[in-house]
């Protein structure tokens, strides 16, 4: 006897049931894992993509020239590519993690202080008001007599800051306003068109220790600069043709035209 059409139904459907969320938890596991897999530390590949060029002097240490000592750099992530200098700066191979503004500002040491700090934007090559080069320029003074620092520029669009680059060892002296330090700042990559701000971190170089650190939140010309890195700035190339009159076809021309009177002349 034939099984009737109900019971093969009744026998189809759990079949077809259990073989669709199979399927269905084969497809979500695999898109997990292939979720996971693209979703390498964030924090890695953006300082990987964030590529610098600067160039630091201080404007008043001059050589017998009257010549500024200016060291050049470019930097991926706040660790220099090409080293240019012996001087030490342990916290471009160690401490490279982004920072939340209360913890970078928490460790801010009395006996140092950033006087002032000033921001200039010089390039913007598509005029979108947007700048992929800008100069930063602050002083840095202690209690002490003298005293080696370096320092780390940090820049966020939020609470976040991710540095970008780190200057080469130099020494201040007490309140003394003539050890002032030029960045001036290229960026390469890996900064969109956005408004940002910036924060500067002092450390010891002797004892690799944050002593002082300024941002947005207490220095105003910090605060949202309008940058993008030069893969973001779009310069339009337009194309311009020349047509010429004269020259030969003109002289043949105006010959043409002379022949042609010459000869109703003599008709």
């Amino acid at each position: 006897m034939k099984p009737s059409k109900n019971k093969f139904l009744h026998a189809t459907v759990p079949k077809a049931i259990a073989l669709a969320s199979i399927f269905a938890l084969g497809f979500v596991s695999a898109s997990a894992l292939a979720l996971a897999s693209n979703t390498s530390p964030p924090d890695d590949k953006t300082l990987q993509d964030v590529v610098v060029k600067g160039i630091e002097y201080q404007p008043n240490m001059l050589r017998e020239d009257g010549s500024n000592v200016k060291v050049k750099k470019q930097l991926k992530g706040a660790k220099p590519l090409v080293a240019n200098s012996n001087a030490p700066t342990p916290l471009t191979l160690s401490k490279r993690a982004p920072l939340l503004r209360e913890s970078a500002r928490s460790n801010d040491d009395p006996d140092f202080w950033i006087y002032d700090s000033f921001v200039t934007l010089t390039v913007d090559l598509d005029y979108d008001g947007y700048y992929s080069s800008f100069t930063l320029e602050f002083d840095v003074d202690t209690v002490y007599l003298s005293a080696p620092i370096y320092a780390v520029i940090y820049t966020s669009t939020s609470d976040v800051f991710t540095p970008f680059y780190t200057t080469e060892v130099y020494n201040i002296n007490g309140d003394n306003t003539q050890d002032a330090i030029i960045v001036e700042n290229q960026l390469v990559t890996g900064f969109p068109s956005n408004d940002y701000e910036l924060m500067v971190m002092i450390y010891d170089a002797e004892t690799d220790e944050v002593v002082a650190v300024t941002d947005g939140t207490d220095d105003a010309d910090l605060a949202i600069l309008s940058l993008e890195s030069e893969n973001y700035e779009y310069v339009e190339t337009v194309e311009v043709v020349v047509i010429e009159n004269g020259g030969a076809l003109g002289i043949g021309l105006i010959a043409g035209l002379c022949l042609l009177a010459y000869r109703r002349l003599k008709s």
